[in-house]
């Protein structure tokens, strides 16, 4: 198969896929807003609630596109997976956009599903992806244990190193500081384009950046190389 045909087909699953997760996170953020729990039930409501006819065509014209490219052979199992990552990982990214917070009914998940995969013998070596999870939440969690001893107060929500221990998960140890990298220039140039030289004052979420770097990583493997 060609690489022009799978990108018709690829692309057009991948906007209807957007538009599905864009319809969940606004319901959830507006539930959030409303006073819901942080929690699986209120994902789980807002999950049923965007299921309306819109909904279902996109997940439907999504699922044919997925089919016809598993027929052709154009589209391995673990694509799929990491496919299917990305999707949880733009969810993330827009709920984090809108309400600042990153749900443990998606972090978790995506975490187990990386180290079972890893297990399966899809991805990355068991170890390495064990070791990449226990780096990942360990290292944030480190840098804002400094952060609170410096400031007095947290630099980051937990969430945030879930998630990186989620895509240690699915990458392995050895790309997070490529991860860690681009997310953080990513970060620093929004708030440099929106505040200025206000922008060390500001605060935004890191959860969008670290979806986007981790991304990236799963479509086109390391964002840099790992020893800059």
């Amino acid at each position: 198969m060609t690489s022009g045909y799978w990108v018709l087909l690829a692309l057009p699953a991948t906007a209807l896929a957007g538009v599905a997760c864009e319809r969940i996170a606004s319901d959830y953020a507006r539930r959030i807003d409303a006073g819901a729990a942080v929690d699986g039930a209120t994902l789980c409501a807002a999950l049923r609630a965007a299921s309306t006819t819109v909904f279902l065509v996109c997940a439907a014209a999504s699922l044919a596109c997925v089919v016809v490219l598993i027929l052709m052979r154009a589209l391995g199992p673990l694509a799929l997976a990491r496919a299917g990552a990305c999707m949880v990982l733009l969810l993330l990214a827009l709920i984090d956009a809108r309400c600042r917070v990153l749900p443990d009914a998606l972090t978790q998940p995506l975490m187990w599903a990386g180290l079972l995969l890893s297990a399966a013998g899809l991805g990355p070596a068991p170890a390495a992806a064990l070791a990449g999870a226990a780096a990942g939440y360990l290292f944030l969690r480190g840098v804002n244990a400094v952060f609170v001893f410096w400031r007095g107060h947290e630099g980051m929500g937990r969430g945030d190193m879930k998630l990186l221990a989620a895509l240690g998960a699915w990458l392995g140890w050895a790309p997070l500081p490529e991860v860690l990298l681009a997310a953080s220039l990513g970060g620093a140039l929004v708030a440099v384009l929106r505040w200025g030289r206000q922008a060390w004052r500001a605060t935004l979420p890191f959860g969008p950046f670290l979806a986007a770097a981790g991304g990236f990583g799963l479509v086109r493997g390391a964002v840099v190389q790992f020893p800059f």
